[in-house]
């Protein structure tokens, strides 16, 4: 997807993010990178993981290239859910929990809430199972 129309659609998840979760309505976008997979891996997990996108505050947002952006709405709110999480970071969410790990499980189950609510008003049949999750913080 070209840079243009990669934009016009992030922008778009922003509007969706605001309307589904009360978030301030933002026009800052994070810098958006669609790069190989073993790439996301690498920098996210140093290695082979689930990981297909991360976001990663003063970098922005990397995704994998191979996602259809453009005509799969899955892959849409894969990044849908990454900018939730530059949402949150830019909000101040989560700041005033002091456990670390307790913060990023927070920011997780929000975001993929806020990823399944987006799913269901598209009309499409994926869910992310977070209920399932379990925090493991011993920080």
């Amino acid at each position: 997807m070209d840079s243009f129309s990669l934009a016009s659609l992030a922008l778009q998840l922003l509007a969706s993010i605001h309307s589904l979760s009360g978030y301030p309505a933002t026009k800052d976008l994070p810098e958006i990178h669609q790069a190989p997979l073993a790439e996301i891996q690498q920098r996210f997990c140093n290695g082979t993981c689930s990981a297909q996108a991360f976001y990663r505050p003063g970098e922005g947002v990397y995704i994998d290239e191979a996602f259809d952006l453009a005509n799969d709405e899955f892959a849409r709110s894969v990044l849908l859910h990454e900018l939730v999480h530059h949402v949150q970071r830019t909000s101040g969410t989560f700041q005033k929990i002091p456990s670390q790990c307790d913060r990023w499980f927070a920011a997780e189950r929000e975001a993929y809430n806020i990823q399944n609510r987006y799913l269901e008003e598209a009309h499409d049949a994926h869910r992310v199972n977070v209920n399932a999750w379990r925090a493991r913080c011993d920080d």
